[in-house]
């Protein structure tokens, strides 16, 4: 024997259906809008590293020409 949903039933089922597709919806739609701010702040923090990274190599070419000038006196 077949049972069918009621008309009630199955308006709710719809808009059960509904309602959990609009929060699918809009997860997705965070999870892309953090995933470009993601992106955004790697390659922030990656020209801060090249900035250190320069920084640091032209502290060590000053600290090589300091102790080349003690090393010679």
């Amino acid at each position: 024997m077949l049972c069918f949903m009621s008309e009630e039933a199955l308006t709710a089922a719809a808009a059960r259906l509904e309602r959990a597709l609009g929060r699918i919806e809009r997860a997705v739609a965070v999870r892309e809008s953090a995933g470009s701010g993601v992106a955004e702040a790697y390659a922030l923090l990656e020209e801060r590293h090249e900035a250190l990274r320069a920084r640091i190599q032209e502290t060590i070419g000053q600290l090589d020409v300091l102790i080349g000038r003690e090393g010679a006196r």
